[in-house]
């Protein structure tokens, strides 16, 4: 008997803990719909907006299968991963043509001060799946806000590989 009110008490606490930090997973969540539609927007406002002061970490690592497709074309070009900047990713958003990113499987973990949210992405460009894979960020909230600080993501070409070859 009091292993299963210990049992019952544990399972409420973790219930009135994930309600308590309910409201700031729909922030997190608005982040996410606003860094998906200031891309399509090409809203620079927007978009920068949504990311804390430098530095904020962008590495994108090539998925093996690609990378080995890669090097078939270039042995020489060994580096699998690649670090640029959000404000040079919008830069490219700006570029002609429309642009996409779409979430899938979005998994949000947070307390009321740090999360991390992941899923799985593909991009397009003019309505052609161009590259996809994984992709973890991490937010704090700062001054009441919530600020990306780090996007690493994998990279499937989709040159290479369909996005249906998962």
């Amino acid at each position: 008997m009091r292993t299963r009110c210990l049992s019952i008490f544990m399972l409420m606490s973790h219930f009135a803990i994930a309600q308590h930090f309910a409201a700031e997973k729909k922030e997190i969540q608005c982040v996410v719909s606003q860094f998906k539609e200031s891309i399509i927007k090409k809203d620079s406002a927007t978009f920068n907006g949504l990311f804390h002061e430098n530095p904020v970490v962008w590495i994108g690592v090539v998925k093996n299968r690609s990378q080995q497709k890669r090097l078939e074309g270039n042995s020489a070009n060994r580096k699998n991963y690649f670090k640029d900047t959000y404000q040079n990713f919008f830069h490219y958003i700006m570029e002609k043509g429309g642009k996409e990113e779409k979430f899938e499987k979005i998994r949000i973990i947070n307390d009321d001060v740090i999360a991390s949210v992941s899923f799985n992405y593909s991009f397009r460009e003019e309505n052609t799946i161009t590259n996809w894979g994984s992709e973890y960020w991490h937010l704090i909230k700062a001054e009441g806000k919530w600020k990306i600080v780090s996007i690493v993501y994998s990279y499937e070409s989709a040159k290479f590989f369909s996005i249906n070859s998962r």
